[in-house]
Formats: C-alpha cells, sequence, structure tokens
C-alpha cells in the first residue's frame, strides 16, 4: 500500500468531473436519475432490500460467533493424552550408616572378631539400618578395629555401595562361593572386602593391612545368614 501522504504537492487529487455534452443526461437538459432514489430518498422497495441485507448479515455474524464457541468448548480429541515419565536414579549407592546404639552385633560374634583380627576389642556398636545392622567394633582405645555392612535392597543399588567402598579402578577382584563378585583393597590405611549378589551387598572395613580378616569375616556372615 502507497502512502498517500508522501505524494507531492502537484500529485492531481480525484475529482469529479462535469458531465460531457455527449451524455444524453446532460443533452436533456435533465438530472441524471440514481436508481432507486425518490427525491433523494431511499424507495420502498429499495429499503426493503436494504433490510433484507442487513438482516441476513446479522444472522450470519451470530451463525459464525456460535460456530466459534461450539469449537472453543468441543473436549481435547481423544489419543492426544499426555503422560508424564518419573525416572528414578537406581544407581546410586545408599547412605552411609552411623551407630545409634549399643551392640552386641546380632549375626557376627565379638570373639570371632578378636580371633581373626587378632586384636582385643573395646565397645561395639549398631546402626539402625535394616534387616541386618550395621556392626561398629572398637579397639579398646576407642579407635575404629572392625565395621561390617549387610545391605539388602535393589540390585543396582548393592551394586553401587560396593563400587563405591572398592573401586573397579583401584581394587583387585573378590569373590565367595555362591556368585558373589566385588573388590578387594589393602593399604596402611586398613582394608577392604566387598562383595554384592543379586540385591545384597556385603562390606567389611578392617584396620589391619591385609584384606584377609574381611575376607573371613564377610564369608562367616554370608554363611550365618544364609545370604
Amino acid at each position: 500500500m502507497h502512502d498517500v501522504t508522501s505524494r507531492g504537492a502537484g500529485s492531481a487529487a480525484f475529482v469529479a468531473r462535469p458531465r460531457a455534452a455527449s451524455d444524453p443526461a446532460a443533452r436533456r437538459g435533465g438530472t441524471p436519475l440514481s436508481v432507486g432514489m425518490q427525491g433523494g430518498r431511499l424507495s420502498p422497495a429499495m429499503k426493503n432490500s436494504v433490510l433484507v441485507a442487513v438482516v441476513l448479515a446479522g444472522a450470519a455474524v451470530a451463525l459464525a460467533g456460535c460456530a466459534s464457541q461450539d469449537a472453543q468448548s468441543q473436549p481435547d480429541t481423544p489419543g492426544t493424552v499426555t503422560s508424564t515419565t518419573i525416572v528414578h536414579d537406581d544407581g546410586a549407592p545408599p547412605p552411609p550408616v552411623e551407630p545409634v546404639a549399643d551392640g552386641p552385633c546380632p549375626y557376627l560374634d565379638a570373639a570371632l572378631v578378636e580371633q581373626v583380627n587378632g586384636q582385643r576389642l573395646g565397645e561395639v556398636r549398631i546402626g539402625d539400618d535394616e534387616p541386618h545392622p550395621s556392626c561398629f567394633f572398637a579397639r579398646p582405645d576407642g579407635g575404629d578395629q572392625l565395621t561390617v555392612r549387610v545391605f539388602v535392597g535393589e540390585p543396582q543399588t548393592a551394586k553401587a555401595l560396593v563400587d563405591e567402598q572398592a573401586p573397579v579402578d583401584s581394587s583387585q577382584l573378590a569373590e565367595v562361593d555362591g556368585g558373589w563378585t566385588g573388590g578387594r583393597i589393602s593399604g596402611d590405611d586398613g582394608s577392604v572386602f566387598a562383595v554384592y549378589k543379586d540385591e545384597t551387598a556385603v562390606v567389611v572395613w578392617t584396620n589391619q593391612q591385609q584384606s584377609f580378616p574381611a575376607q573371613t569375616v564377610v564369608e562367616t556372615v554370608i554363611a550365618d545368614l544364609a545370604l
């Protein structure tokens, strides 16, 4: 669309020109007649036509409005249901367990721990995890001597616990008869023997530099609990 205000002052505006002499009405010397006009007013027939047109136009607008309202009130088309998927991260290890009560350990005898680990025992504490609470065995001076954790839950979580305590890239393969597998670590700060099978994991830490005492405790716990 061209902007009429941008035209120059010399642009010609549209002006109705006088009728030429060749116009029949002008030659007759009469005033041209407008169809349906009587003395500058609409004839009855013309009024009726205009009224009918107005009524029809109003009806069309009303019908269009109803159709639009009906379309907006229509329910959603079946088959367009939106679903939400909730993803759970089962690959994370369980949170650590802290001692909350005095022992004894319900599945591991203190005398066996002294014999296997080669040290006298101090107090024994247990955690609140279920169904088998973690057990914390201390030295007579209160230092940590040996801890046992038996986890029962999701298989992914059991494996994640073993991988956390005995990472694959820094541990040696550990296995126990019956399909248990995991890792073992030996070092100056103690040793770890951790294995899992299905939804169960057994993890033992000892203050001994070699992992054999921890392995013995793991095998004993698996047998005594019939895991």
